[in-house]
């Protein structure tokens, strides 16, 4: 049903990567911030 040749994975695998990278990204900087929220402020 869904064929994928050598032109649909050229543009298809950078598409992934790239919304993989972001949603990484803003996982680990959520992550980042709620241990930064969670810590008591330096006095």
């Amino acid at each position: 049903m869904f064929g994928l040749d050598v032109y649909s994975l050229e543009v298809l695998l950078p598409s992934v990567v790239g919304v993989l990278a972001i949603a990484s990204v803003m996982t680990w900087g959520c992550v980042r911030v709620c241990h930064l929220v969670k810590q008591d402020p330096h006095r």
